[in-house]
């Protein structure tokens, strides 16, 4: 199949450029001029340049594809609009575009944050009305959206992971280096609890659902089987996983929203991404992110396969041999 892929410089996408090679596509890869393509590089056929901040043609890009995997997207912004310019905006221009290219299928790696925490003990059904708390979540339903409105044209999947780490993460990396010199900072007492993914399963699963028939609804959740964890259960294991008895500071939600005033006024001198924002406190600050991946596995045959313990510890030591640790 020949699959455009978009934000394959990234985490999640490199891993996701990894699974859809392996699995045999062919693959045309959606960049900005500036992106780093050097960890795919051996795995796309094609680079196609653009920004999905921008209003340019994205026909190009979309020219004799089968399949559109979306990946792309903003997770860190200073203000609402940088979420929305590529989450929102950037989503309905590529979902345009595929339509007119005649795209057949459009997987759109949208987020949890989308849906909302989770209003009880259980994971709540992906069809469930939605419930973001962040600006970041409202962005990701807002891309869903405009993608939708495609769906009486093209096959479109809504894939929603929670909280996803692994080799390559930026993201999360520093609670890893908190982690190796013996500390870390805690949301309260730590008993909020959050469902997540190894990066390169999660990959494996985009790349089952690729093949897999559509199902009766577009929305999806993926899970480990081993979650929901909470925040004393990630702890535990990220000590385990670099070795050390770590020193854990509790941290009070004011404490955090400080840090993430101070992050974002860091962000906005050097004109970069902060840190830690608003949105990614908001999400914080919630009792529980649920979800499990029962309708995908029914759908794909795909199975979540690495422990949260192994897949700290793969982490780990891939930060390790970059010497980012």
């Amino acid at each position: 199949m020949r699959v455009l892929l978009t934000g394959a410089s990234g985490f999640v996408g490199g891993h996701v450029a990894a699974a859809l090679a392996a699995d045999g596509h062919t693959l045309r890869v959606l960049a900005r001029p500036t992106s780093d393509l050097s960890r795919v590089q051996d795995r796309i056929a094609e680079t196609a340049l653009a920004d999905l901040r921008e209003d340019t043609d994205l026909g190009p890009a979309c020219a004799g594809i089968d399949a559109v995997v979306h990946v792309a997207g903003v997770t860190r912004g200073v203000r609402p609009a940088n979420f929305h310019d590529v989450n929102a905006a950037g989503t309905a221009r590529l979902a345009a575009a595929a339509v007119d290219a005649g795209v057949a299928r459009f997987i759109l790696v949208s987020s949890l944050a989308a849906q909302g925490p989770s209003a009880s003990d259980a994971p709540a059904d992906p069809r469930a009305p939605r419930a973001p708390v962040s600006a970041y979540g409202a962005s990701k339903a807002a891309g869903e959206d405009v993608a939708l409105r495609f769906a009486d044209r093209m096959a479109v999947q809504v894939l929603r992971p929670p909280l996803v780490y692994g080799p390559g993460d930026r993201a999360l990396l520093p609670f890893f280096q908190l982690a190796q010199r013996r500390l870390m900072l805690r949301l309260g007492a730590g008993r909020s609890r959050i469902a997540a993914i190894y990066g390169p399963d999660f990959a494996e699963a985009t790349a089952a659902l690729l093949t897999a028939q559509p199902g009766p609804s577009p929305y999806l959740h993926i899970a480990d089987a081993g979650g929901p964890y909470t925040w004393n259960d990630l702890i535990d294991a990220l000590g385990d996983a670099v070795g050390k008895r770590l020193f854990v500071l509790p941290l009070p939600a004011l404490g955090w929203s400080l840090l993430a005033g101070l992050s974002t006024l860091a962000g906005r001198a050097l004109k970069s991404d902060p840190l830690l924002d608003a949105a990614r406190v908001a999400e914080m600050r919630q009792p529980a992110w649920l979800a499990d991946s029962e309708a995908l596995q029914a759908l794909s045959g795909w199975r979540p396969r690495t422990a949260l313990a192994d897949g700290l510890r793969e982490t780990v030591a891939w930060y390790r041999a970059q010497r980012w640790l």
